[in-house]
């Protein structure tokens, strides 16, 4: 595998493991007590306000739940293509198809944030900026794997 995708793959690694952060805060935040948050800044600019809204939990399972779930299987395919020879190229995909996803159900989040509640998480929006970044690295390792010589073994 090239230096660039290996890169790549590490960088998406890294940007998992601080959306499991961000995700396990926010999944702290919606249950704690209202009001015991360090990113409320006001009525609009607060985690609480979002993480404890009726739009924080889809069927049952509380959004930063979801997102960790997310982040976790990112961070494992991303493992995966780096350290597996066998299907790298179908494991690339499989990332690119998984990060699109968490990327539309973040966009779908930002809506209703913005328009519905009014507010603006801390933490949803740091996870917006990392499933974004994770997207774009996840397209150029499926991009550099898809080129002549651009993995080794291609599954």
């Amino acid at each position: 595998m090239l230096k660039l995708a290996k890169a790549v793959l590490i960088a998406i690694i890294f940007l998992a493991i601080a959306g499991m952060a961000d995700s396990s805060y926010a999944l702290k935040q919606h249950y704690s007590p209202p009001l015991e948050s360090a990113c409320d800044f006001n009525a609009t600019v607060s985690c609480t306000a979002v993480n404890q809204s009726s739009e924080s939990v889809l069927l049952g399972v509380p959004v930063a739940a979801i997102g960790l779930g997310g982040y976790v299987l990112i961070g494992s395919l991303a493992v995966a293509a780096l350290f597996l020879t066998v299907r790298r190229k179908l494991l690339l995909t499989l990332l690119l198809v998984v990060a699109l996803g968490g990327l539309g159900f973040s966009a779908r989040l930002t809506y209703v944030e913005l328009f519905t509640l009014n507010a603006v998480c801390p933490l949803c929006v740091l996870s917006q900026t990392l499933i974004t970044a994770i997207t774009l690295l996840s397209l150029v390792g499926v991009l550099k794997a898809r080129r002549p010589g651009g993995s080794p073994r291609s599954g």
